[in-house]
């Protein structure tokens, strides 16, 4: 199983661990963690590292 931990762009703060769904909707990234989790953040996918398991949000 591969999660990930979606972090801010700027600010490197972290916004979800244990991410295991992102869906965009419009100019809005919806994160999903493992239990059910539900995050949605004003912004865009900036990066994706599957390496390092790392999600980079471009926050609006």
């Amino acid at each position: 199983m591969c999660l990930a931990n979606a972090y801010d762009e700027v600010s490197q703060a972290l916004l979800m661990e244990n991410t295991k769904t992102i869906d965009v909707d419009g100019d809005t990234v919806i994160l999903t963690d493992l239990f059910g989790g539900v995050k949605r953040v004003k912004g865009e996918i900036a990066h994706i590292d599957l390496e390092e398991n790392r999600v980079i949000v471009k926050v609006a």
